[in-house]
């Protein structure tokens, strides 16, 4: 598992020697070699170039971050991370020769007059440094993923795999996985519902227990993933494998039917051969992931830097006209039920609920104070949790954060709930642009189906759209009670 999650930095570092090896050797080859006449010059130093290089090797580092290739390629096909290293590699030369060439092109486009000779040399050291840029860059990954490779297949960082279901199908898995340890899975042990299977073996693998052991092996044994080995017609049965992960950062597999590939209702991914379904899988690529974080975290600065004084102000208000704290802190579930402390302005008076315990809110709440109104509708009370997405306990987008007190009750009595554990919460969301503050349990339920909407087409273009609907729900105070 270590390994895995070193790949990114690595691969990080790699590209960037890469890059500067790829523009070393177009200098040597254009300056130095003598290999082009037109553009030798013994004279001159690689060293005067370094800031220009280094600058421009950043520019690249960021364009491979925006096309993906910091996601994760190491079960990846190698020919698939050879095409978009390719495809980003003539954009960016693309961008640079309109850059470089950018006086002369204008000058074409009014009078007509061709390039000069000077332009044609650019681009002829532009292709040099094509050549050598795709040659170093794509060199520099497959050395790296293969090494990865060898030390996966050496029983390196490998991450370990539960396999639920102690029989023939779950022996047969195993065997696949054995078949292809480069790809860096291990299976470690069964789980089974049958009881008396605990504590025997399978293929020299343990039996650990039943279905309710899962989330205890899960944090001993260091588990990442979980394949559900047989092919279960039992919506129930998966249900109560399912609610025993909603806690837990581990992926869950599942062996298809023929009718659940043909249906495409869940995302298929093969790990070793064998097409599995993904359930509870994060549905953002992992390079929008980073993305959606680096937004999160300029966002939050940009509000809290630019908004002190109204915070300053809400917050001598609400100490002003009541008694108590002006920022109310309360214990909220985070991604996969993980508790965290949520801030916000004080709205309601002090210990409002010591008396009648956890409440949803109500149309006319009698709790609320007259700031308190003023401020949920502007919405002005959420502007403490850009701290806790500073944090990265939420995010600007995402389902909001619920009660642990609520979240028991709600798991009983909605189905899937457990997806929306899967999600970092979020300041604000698709269901709170599209729906009100929550009053009942049947608002909560309704909440819901907007969450998992969101979790089933989430994306960067999505959450800009939420965001645009965030303003207008607070200009227009729509929603708020």
């Amino acid at each position: 598992m270590g390994l895995k999650i070193l790949e990114k930095p690595l691969t990080l570092l790699f590209d960037t020697i890469a890059l500067f090896i790829a523009l070393a050797a177009t200098f040597w080859l254009r300056f130095k070699s003598g290999i082009f006449p037109e553009t030798f010059n013994p004279d001159i130093a690689f060293a005067d170039y370094f800031i220009p290089c280094l600058i421009l090797t950043c520019c690249w580092l960021l364009l491979f971050f925006f096309s993906g290739l910091y996601r994760t390629w190491y079960k990846e096909s190698r020919l698939d991370e050879f095409f978009v290293v390719t495809r980003t590699a003539l954009v960016g030369i693309f961008f640079l020769f309109l850059l470089i060439s950018a006086d002369e092109l204008m000058i074409f486009a009014r009078t007509g007059k061709p390039p000069s000779l000077f332009s044609r040399t650019q681009f002829a050291m532009l292709i040099t440094y094509a050549g050598c840029m795709l040659f170093f860059a794509t060199v520099n990954r497959f050395a790296m993923h293969t090494l990865l490779s060898s030390l996966f297949t050496r029983g390196v960082g490998r991450s370990r795999l539960l396999i639920v279901g102690a029989n023939e199908s779950g022996s047969a898995i195993v065997d696949d996985i054995g078949r292809y340890p480069h790809l860096g899975y291990a299976a470690v042990g069964f789980i089974d519902d049958d009881g008396r299977k605990k504590g025997g073996a399978v293929r020299a693998l343990p039996v650990y227990g039943t279905y309710a052991d899962i989330p205890a092996v899960v944090r001993r044994e260091l588990i990442s993933g979980l394949i559900v080995s047989h092919v279960s017609t039992s919506a129930n049965e998966i249900m109560r494998i399912i609610e025993k992960c909603a806690d837990l950062p581990v992926t869950v597999y599942m062996v298809p039917t023929l009718l659940d590939v043909i249906a495409g209702h869940l995302k298929t991914h093969q790990i070793f051969g064998v097409p599995l379904l993904v359930l509870l899988s994060d549905h953002l690529p992992g390079w929008q992931a980073q993305i959606k974080r680096l937004m999160d975290i300029a966002v939050s600065c940009i509000v809290l830097c630019l908004g002190a004084p109204v915070l300053l102000a809400v917050a001598a208000l609400i100490r002003l006209t009541t008694p108590g704290p002006a920022i109310y802190k309360q214990i909220r579930a985070g991604q996969y039920n993980h508790p965290f402390t949520l801030y916000k302005f004080r709205s309601m008076y002090a210990d409002a609920e010591k008396r009648a315990g956890p409440q949803w809110a109500l149309k006319n709440d009698p709790r609320i104070t007259p700031i308190g109104r003023l401020i949920r509708k502007t919405r002005l009370d959420e502007i403490p949790q850009f701290i806790n997405v500073l944090k990265g306990e939420m995010s600007l987008v995402g389902p909001r954060p619920e009660r642990p007190f609520f979240i028991e009750q709600l798991k009983k009595e909605i189905p899937w709930y457990v997806r929306r554990l899967k999600m970092k919460p979020g300041i604000t969301g698709w269901a709170q642009v599209k729906h009100k503050y929550d009053s009942t349990i049947e608002d909560v339920k309704q909440k819901v189906m907007y969450d998992l909407y969101y979790f089933e087409n989430i994306s960067l273009l999505l959450d800009i759209k939420i965001m645009i609907l965030t303003i207008w729900v607070v200009i227009t105070g729509k929603g708020a009670h």
